[in-house]
């Protein structure tokens, strides 16, 4: 898949759904040439478009990704986390999960497991910047099969993964893994925002004892 093609999937990935002109500008690209990779990707199965109206006027089109473009261009390493889970649950004494519900028994032990590799990596980035902090744990997220990226900001850094396993098992709610294991690493105060997209997503802000210089880097 050549850069352009790559690069409309993690545009839509990020967004949820944009049309063609929507396109064009973020790449920087005539309309036309936007048209030719968005029928390559629909053809190949990768793609849906939807008209949208504004009121008025035809309507556009906005392409969003399909189910197969979910499974091929943005896999979960579920193999690794499978492992690490059936693991961190041996660990645990039957005790611990007695009067929990089932959902109370799935917070237990992803925050444990959390907590453990937190515990791990710590060992291994003392010392580090917090800059340096967060771009090593947005490389974890991304190893583990997610689409993460982090920026800087006035307060200090945001951390989005588009992709996470655990936002979809846990139908939503915030990820109790993420939150674990990024307070524990980065040793500052995070926040939990909302995305600005119907996609998989968790955003974290961190918020910096030192004031960060406004940038951009993923």
């Amino acid at each position: 898949m050549n850069d352009t093609k790559a690069e409309i999937l993690a545009i839509l990935k990020r967004t949820g759904g944009h049309s063609v002109n929507e396109l064009a500008s973020t790449l920087a690209l005539a309309p036309i040439t936007i048209r030719q990779h968005l029928t390559r990707l629909e053809r190949d199965g990768l793609l849906l478009s939807e008209p949208e109206t504004n009121g008025s006027g035809r309507p556009h089109y906005v392409f969003r990704l399909s189910a197969k473009a979910r499974a091929e261009a943005f896999p979960y390493r579920s193999d690794r986390l499978v492992e690490l889970l059936i693991r961190e649950i041996g660990y645990l004494d039957g005790s611990e999960m007695q009067g929990l519900s089932e959902r109370q028994k799935m917070f237990l032990v992803l925050e444990r497991l959390a907590q453990r590799l937190a515990d791990e990596y710590s060992a291994v980035i003392q010392g580090w910047s917090l800059q340096e902090r967060v771009m090593f744990v947005t490389e974890v997220m991304q190893s583990d099969g997610g689409f993460a990226e982090w920026e800087k900001t006035e307060q200090g850094f945001e951390i989005r993964d588009f992709n996470c396993l655990f936002h979809r098992l846990l139908d939503g709610d915030v990820c109790e893994w993420h939150s674990t294991f990024l307070k524990s690493v980065l040793g500052e105060d995070l926040q939990v925002e909302p995305c600005a997209t119907d996609e998989h997503c968790c955003r974290y802000a961190v918020e910096s004892k030192a004031p960060a210089n406004v940038g951009s880097a993923n």
